[in-house]
């Protein structure tokens, strides 16, 4: 439960951390990484790439880039708020 929480927080925020420095996406790829040994079971000592994959899951600068891509679609299919898509031209 507490991990489904933070996951969402962290999807739901990633636009909005594009730009931050290597130390911070690093950080946060941490997060990610104990997320995911805590929902599969794995130790601290397993390799956890492809656990990651097996779940699906983009890394921590993947996320961020794919969540701006959704953003900047829907902006431009007159799907986004409008104020998201009066920002393009």
């Amino acid at each position: 439960m507490i991990v489904s929480l933070v996951l969402m927080r962290l999807d739901y925020g990633n636009a909005t951390l594009a730009g931050i420095s290597a130390t911070l996406l690093n950080r946060l790829q941490s997060v990610l990484n104990a997320a995911a040994r805590s929902v599969t079971g794995l130790r601290l000592l397993d390799h956890i790439t492809v656990t990651v994959a097996s779940l699906h899951w983009l890394r921590a600068p993947e996320q961020i880039t794919f969540k701006l891509a959704v953003i900047i679609y829907c902006a431009l299919h007159s799907t986004a708020p409008r104020y998201l898509s009066d920002q393009l031209h």
